[in-house]
Parts: structure tokens; C-alpha cells; sequence
């Protein structure tokens, strides 16, 4: 059942996080929200998430960043990562998907889509 399966969306705006959020949450899906890398990491170790949607543009770390810590983890590299971004921009999309993301998706959010990707993603 698609609730048991638990996304954790990373975004350092608090707007970008509820609405999103807020989005999922509507579509059926349980919804942990992390603001920015390092609240992700920390959320990650406890909460075994089943698919990670993340910011690109966050200060500290950023999307990239947080992709390959999260890939370095042994316990965590199997999770798939979805970039979720404001940036329209060919080549971060080519390197985000040659590093391994499991989908680069555009902001606004186009909840239809991104609800696709992430049942594709979890099986559903």
C-alpha cells in the first residue's frame, strides 16, 4: 500500500516544502519534510525513507551534495532520488542524471507528474 512507503521532499523554503507537501500528502503519499541537506541527513538515519525528492539550490549543501552523501551511505545509496528544482537548465538535468537521480523534475511542480515518477519509483 502506497502509504506505508515514506518520501522525504528536502527544500530550504518553507513555502516550497508545505506546498509540496501538502500536494503529496493529498495524492496518498506519508510525506517527512527536511529543511535543507544536513535536517535530510539526520531524518534519513532514523527514518529509512523509501524515496528521497530534493531541492537543487539550497545553502550549505546542495542537491548534487546531498545526492552523493546520501550514495555514500551504505544503508541509504539504494534509495532513489528524485532532484525536484527551479532549475530549468539542460546540463544540471544531464549531470543529475548521469550521477545516478532517479528523475530531474521542474518547478512549480506538476503533481501529476511527479506523483507518476514516484509510484513508478516505489513500485506502485
Amino acid at each position: 500500500m502506497l502509504t506505508e512507503k515514506v518520501v522525504l521532499l528536502v527544500d530550504d523554503e518553507p513555502s516550497c516544502l508545505l506546498t509540496t507537501a501538502s500536494g503529496l500528502t493529498t495524492r496518498g503519499f506519508t510525506v517527512q519534510s527536511a529543511d535543507g541537506a544536513d535536517a535530510a541527513m539526520e531524518a534519513m538515519h532514523s527514518l529509512k525513507p523509501s524515496i528521497i525528492v530534493s531541492d537543487l539550490v539550497m545553502p550549505g549543501t546542495n542537491g548534487f551534495e546531498l545526492f552523493e552523501k546520501v550514495r555514500n551511505e551504505s544503508t541509504l545509496s539504494n534509495i532513489p532520488f528524485v532532484f525536484l528544482t527551479s532549475v530549468d537548465d539542460y546540463y544540471a538535468q544531464k549531470i543529475g542524471m548521469k550521477m545516478g537521480g532517479a528523475a530531474y523534475i521542474t518547478k512549480p511542480v506538476d503533481f501529476n507528474e511527479l506523483e507518476r515518477i514516484l509510484k513508478e519509483k516505489l513500485g506502485e
